[in-house]
């Protein structure tokens, strides 16, 4: 109710000074004060207005600063209303405003931060308010020549040169709080990657987890801020970027604790204005971002394969036994060392990576994939294949934990002089690794985009996806990387992304593309990143 009486208030002042005052208030007034002031209250008044506009978002966000900003600017534009022309009518609904908002002020319990800024529905409401505004001057003063004189003459001389000035102040400052609004990302200097400390927390959290995915173990990349739960038994990982706060998977530690966290990082986002999402997030979290009112979509599918039932056997597995036999024929040996390992093989391992970054353009991942970082690898198993003692290829592999204990390959790289079929070869024995671990599953990766249905009824959203996904080979390997990972039998798990419904899914899903390749250059590989 006060962010609508704010912005009317606002509206009210800002229409007064577009328009020409009362001539007979204005005489009087002109003969108890000097011009001077009568045209600097006319300027304040104005401004005045424009902040009411503004302040209105703050109040209807309950913040603790919006409500102390308003009084003061309605005391203030009701004292301007007067000196301006005597419109005591104006004054008086500013005055009657203040005293209804001024016993409220236990309701506004929000903290308040300088110079906020907008969300884009606000902004454009704004941005109208001010054009209506300017429309009605012009309309006002149609038969006035508006030349550059006007600004240095004095209101009691000729009113329209009040509206001159005010008017271009009010466009001024209409585009600078957009630009600052569009171009701002709420809570990101303050919400950066975590710190040692608070990475020592998360890997606890996940050495005691009883739910995590493996994916899970990305927030020890360091690239993320870290939200954890009162206990410090749960966390989630995220990165903010523009309005979107964008989390990697969901809650991961404790169990109990999922849906409060859920929550409280969906509060936090709000509390700066920005927007909670919840990529990558799989079945068992739907029930949850449901009950929050989030939008959902399906953003790809994930290569499942079932530990227990994998077998290179059959039809239709020739080509995976082929690669076993020619890779052992070729002197390839397959071990899984333990965490720790990676240090001491750093610089083999860094050659091995340069090598597969040289034969794929050079471009590093991150955010929602690994990166080469010894400190990094050393935090979980490490799968190498070696030829004749040479690493020629290594993974990282992610363990989650659950009812189903799961574990994924992360980061992969292969020399290109090893062995043919070496990343088969290693992908099967990763599998028959964790079949002897005793996991349920390996995850071998996500298929962006796959899965995605093109039909009449189905959202824009996903149509549109469907098609990058059919066309979109020279941009990314859609299919193919779809196609390699079938080779392996998987069940395909369908994984999604969840924000607001305010939210544009669209474009929270590039913020995700862009954050996974380092920004627009490396999206569109004009970098390298060695």
């Amino acid at each position: 109710m006060f962010a609508v009486l704010a912005f009317l208030a606002g509206s009210l002042m800002l229409a007064s000074a577009m328009t020409p005052a009362f001539t007979d208030r204005l005489r009087l007034l002109s003969g108890a004060a000097p011009p001077l002031l009568i045209d600097l209250s006319h300027f304040a008044a104005s401004v005045a207005g424009f902040l009411l506009l503004i302040l209105s978002a703050g109040l209807w966000r309950r913040r603790r600063g919006a409500y102390w900003a308003a009084l003061v600017v309605l005391l203030g534009g009701a004292v301007f209303s007067l000196l301006k022309g005597l419109d005591w009518e104006e004054a008086a609904a500013l005055l009657a405003v203040a005293l209804m908002l001024f016993p409220c002020r236990e309701a506004f319990r929000r903290r308040s931060r300088l110079a906020e800024p907008l969300r884009p529905s606000w902004l454009m409401l704004v941005c109208v308010a001010v054009l209506a505004m300017l429309w009605l001057g012009l309309f006002a003063y149609r038969g006035v020549d508006l030349s550059t004189e006007l600004w240095w003459t004095f209101l009691v001389d000729r009113q329209v040169s009040g509206f001159v000035r005010d008017g271009t102040a009010l466009a001024l400052l209409t585009l600078v709080a957009a630009a600052l609004s569009l171009m701002a990302a709420p809570g990101a200097s303050s919400h950066g990657p975590a710190s040692a400390l608070d990475l020592a927390r998360a890997r606890a959290a996940l050495e005691l987890a009883d739910q995590s995915t493996p994916e899970a173990w990305l927030a020890m990349l360091g690239d993320k801020a870290l939200l954890f739960s009162p206990s410090g038994r749960s966390f989630i990982a995220y990165r903010v970027r523009g309005r979107r706060w964008i989390a990697m998977g969901g809650p991961a530690g404790a169990r109990s604790e999922a849906r409060d966290l859920l929550w409280t990082f969906a509060e936090l986002a709000d509390s700066y204005g920005g927007s909670a999402v919840f990529y990558s997030i799989g079945e068992s979290l739907l029930g949850d971002v449901a009950t929050m009112g989030f939008a959902v979509r399906k953003v790809g599918e994930t290569a499942l394969v079932d530990a227990a039932r994998f077998t290179t056997e059959g039809k239709g597995k020739q080509n995976l036994r082929t690669a076993l036999n020619r890779a052992e024929r070729e002197g390839a040996s397959f071990e899984v060392l333990p965490p720790g390992s990676a240090t001491p093989l750093a610089e083999e391992l860094r050659q091995v990576s340069n090598a597969w970054l040289g034969l794929h353009q050079g471009e590093e991942k991150a955010f929602s994939l690994g990166r080469f970082d010894p400190d990094y690898l050393d935090l979980t198993p490490l799968a190498v294949v070696r030829e004749e003692g040479r690493i020629v290829a290594f993974a990282n592999i992610l363990m989650g934990e659950g009812p189903a204990r799961e574990a994924a390959i992360d980061l992969m790289r292969h020399s290109p002089d090893g062995p043919h079929g070496v990343m088969d070869y290693l992908f099967v024995r990763c599998i028959q690794w964790a079949r002897a671990e005793g996991l349920a599953a390996m995850d071998l990766g996500m298929a962006p985009l796959a899965g995605l249905e093109d039909r009449r009824l189905a959202p824009v959203f996903a149509r549109v996806g469907a098609l990058v996904f059919e066309e979109g080979g020279a941009l990314y390997g859609f299919q193919g990387l779809r196609s390699y990972k079938a080779k392996f039998f998987p069940d395909w798990k369908p994984r999604f992304i969840a924000a607001p419904i305010s939210t544009p899914l669209p474009l929270a899903l590039l913020d995700v593309a862009l954050l996974s390749s380092g920004g627009w250059p490396g999206l569109l590989g004009l970098r390298r990143r060695i």
